[in-house]
């Protein structure tokens, strides 16, 4: 919508009030907060990790071998990036995807160890 059609901000004179507050025309840039979160690393661990725990539940936990270490690597990625950037929401849960793809990852190997294993 063109800046044309609005109305004219009556209080576009009176002085600042903070609780006032103010509008901007649809198309006007705003400068909106810095996203924290968007490091490569945060992406690399959630990719990683969600790859990890996709592909156990996928496999029924026969390729533990592959998902455990995707698994830990997203884990450990998470965990580097939580620490350069605290607020960082991927990176929080990338930490979250990675413990359970470990968690999971470990309980699928023991599981089909013991299956592999068992004498007939």
């Amino acid at each position: 919508m063109p800046t044309d059609f609005l109305p004219p901000d009556p209080h576009a004179n009176a002085p600042h009030d903070p609780d006032r507050p103010v509008f901007v025309p649809p198309d006007a840039p705003v400068d909106g907060p810095k996203r924290s979160g968007d490091s490569k690393r945060a992406v690399a661990a959630l990719a990683t990790g969600a790859a990890g725990l996709g592909l156990l539940a996928f496999s029924a936990g026969m390729l533990f071998v592959v998902t455990l270490p995707a698994s830990i690597v997203g884990w450990v990625l998470g965990n580097r990036a939580k620490q350069a950037d605290a607020d960082s929401d991927q990176a929080n849960v990338a930490v979250i995807i990675g413990i359970a793809g470990t968690v999971f990852g470990v309980i699928a190997a023991i599981v089909w160890i013991v299956i592999v294993a068992e004498p007939e």
